[in-house]
């Protein structure tokens, strides 16, 4: 489980409103003062995200909690959105490149085509391989305990 936490904005009945900041990793190591991630981090800043939680437990505003996700969850959803859109601008790219070629057009205009193509449209299979093949408890985020 993969856990953060997060302070307690506002109770109404079960849900609860959280809110967490987003930082990055850098300023932890010794090289953070030359380092030009660290410096980019520190001009965006760090953000905060707000999440609507179901909780069982007593929570008032202004509590600490410890929330989490599932692992595998985090993992599978990572490559989703990483991995698949990569392999559709690949594929899609090299598709357009054969058709290209079978048509004899001499220019790359296939190739950007089909690859623009190929990547925009994962979009929607993301979006429906969330829905069908993720079980919402699991994505969402969950109030562990009280801090």
């Amino acid at each position: 489980m993969i856990e953060e936490t997060a302070r307690v904005q506002s109770v109404n009945e079960h849900l609860i409103e959280v809110v967490t900041t987003q930082s990055s990793a850098c300023h932890q190591c010794n090289e953070s003062q030359s380092c030009s991630t660290s410096i980019l981090s520190k001009f965006f800043g760090d953000k905060e995200v707000n999440l609507s939680l179901y909780s069982n437990l007593t929570l008032k505003a202004g509590d600490e909690v410890l929330i989490g996700i599932e692992e595998r969850a985090f993992i599978g959803l990572t490559c989703l959105v990483y991995f698949v859109p990569l392999c559709a601008l690949l594929l899609s790219a090299v598709l357009g490149q054969y058709i290209g070629e079978y048509l004899n057009i001499k220019n790359e205009l296939p190739t950007i085509l089909f690859a623009m193509i190929g990547f925009f449209s994962c979009y929607y299979i993301i979006k429906m391989s969330i829905r069908n093949f993720f079980e919402p408890n699991k994505i969402n985020p969950v109030i562990l305990k009280k801090l």
